[in-house]
């Protein structure tokens, strides 16, 4: 309440046009102290938070550190921060804890975010504008106020679900990592279909036509994921659904994760007076996904698969029938191996990709790079083919001659 001396009120009582002054005046006052009362409410609120709100705004994206598979296994949600930091070691430098209490110098997690010299990797956020000195400040009051014999969070268990591929692909073969409910994922798979022994006269294949597959996904739960995509091979359009079946976890009595993806493919290339929708230029198949982490390093991937009318020139030709098998090996920090090897075991008819007569197995391998959530490869196969069923039908190159095509995927996770 405001009190206001006795002179002001008999002075509007003598001058009703001092009424106006008064309702200007009283708002005015209210005004002020609205502003007072929410810096004070904004200077009275937690430090934690505050430091809840940066690391939502600025770390738990698609990709980073959120959802069931958040990087390093650091989830930076409201009610996970807490205990994935605190106490915890960090992935990088098992030495340092991610925050040690009362000990900013000492907490990794203040190390990455500062870019000190001694960090393995990058500065974080990664790929983002780095945090403000007035954010960086605030999460190191906090740091600073944590005490070690009073803490106010009881321990959470923390159960992540381990990693056997950190790409949704080997190199063509589907691997059973999922996406994020909620999220989008965006992936784009080239070859390029000359030779590398082609030579200089199409700079070993780079100068030469390409086989393009693009791809864009949507997760309607953390185990169901729908996506749609295209290839300029024959104009093929495919939809395919993946469900996850299991995950894998640390001292797991079934050490392995499993799903299934179901895929539906339509040649839209059109072929004289043929209809486009005419039955043979729908395919369907079915994969099953056993992926498991053998060990720290190194990750096996064993797919089953069934093509039904893998030849969309021909009516009532057998299933194909597949056995896909494919590893990873990491090597150093964010770089891996990648191969895989997809035999043929029955059912198999010619056929041909971009003009090339698919004669072997296909198979492929290169090298993975994984920042941020998001994964890149760099590739050599025999296969032009990137579609499901293009694959699956084997590829025109000899792998005794030593010959092979390069390629890359990219794989971006998305957050709208």
């Amino acid at each position: 309440m405001v009190f206001l001396p006795e002179k002001y009120h008999s002075l509007t009582k003598a001058n009703p046009g001092r009424k106006v002054l008064n309702v200007w005046y009283m708002s005015l006052i209210l005004i002020v102290s609205l502003t007072f009362l929410v810096e004070a409410t904004e200077q009275g609120s937690s430090l934690e938070d505050q430091v809840i709100q940066i690391f939502e705004q600025n770390c738990a994206r698609a990709g980073c550190h959120v959802g069931s598979t958040p990087m390093m296994g650091l989830k930076l949600t409201r009610e996970e921060f807490y205990a994935r930091t605190v106490n915890q070691p960090s992935v990088e430098k098992p030495e340092l804890m991610r925050i040690k209490p009362g000990e900013p110098d000492e907490s990794y997690l203040i190390k990455k975010i500062i870019g000190e010299p001694d960090i393995i990797g990058s500065r974080m956020p990664f790929g983002r504008d780095p945090l403000t000195d007035e954010e960086i400040a605030i999460i190191v009051e906090w740091v600073k106020e944590l005490k070690t014999t009073a803490v106010a969070h009881p321990p959470v268990a923390i159960k992540d679900p381990a990693l056997p591929f950190l790409s949704w692909k080997v190199v063509n073969l589907p691997t059973s990592r999922m996406v994020d409910k909620g999220n989008w994922l965006f992936l784009i798979e080239h070859r390029f279909f000359p030779k590398l022994s082609s030579g200089y006269e199409t700079f070993y294949g780079l100068d030469g036509s390409g086989i393009i597959f693009l791809n864009m996904g949507y997760a309607v739960s953390d185990r169901l994921f729908l996506n749609l995509g295209r290839s300029n091979s024959q104009d093929e359009v495919e939809f395919n659904v993946k469900y996850s079946l299991k995950q894998q976890f640390e001292n797991d009595p079934l050490p392995l994760a499993a799903a299934l993806l179901f895929s539906t493919n339509w040649v839209t290339e059109k072929k004289g007076d043929e209809s486009r929708f005419r039955s043979e230029a729908f395919k369907f198949s079915l994969q099953a996904i056993l992926s498991s982490k053998l060990h720290q390093e190194f990750s096996l991937n064993v797919v089953p698969g069934i093509l039904i009318n893998p030849n969309s020139e021909l009516n009532n030709e057998d299933p194909l029938i597949t056995l896909g098998i494919a590893g990873r090996a990491h090597l150093w920090k964010s770089i891996s191996i990648i191969g895989e090897w997809v035999p043929i075991v029955s059912g198999f008819t010619l056929t041909s990709t971009f003009g090339a007569f698919n004669r072997f197995d296909s198979w492929g391998g290169g090298i993975e790079l994984t920042v941020g959530g998001h994964a890149f490869h760099i590739i050599v196969s025999n296969s032009a083919g990137l579609t499901t069923p293009q694959y699956l039908q084997g590829g025109d190159l000899d792998i005794e001659d030593f010959d092979l095509r390069l390629g890359f995927n990219i794989f971006r996770p998305l957050q709208f």
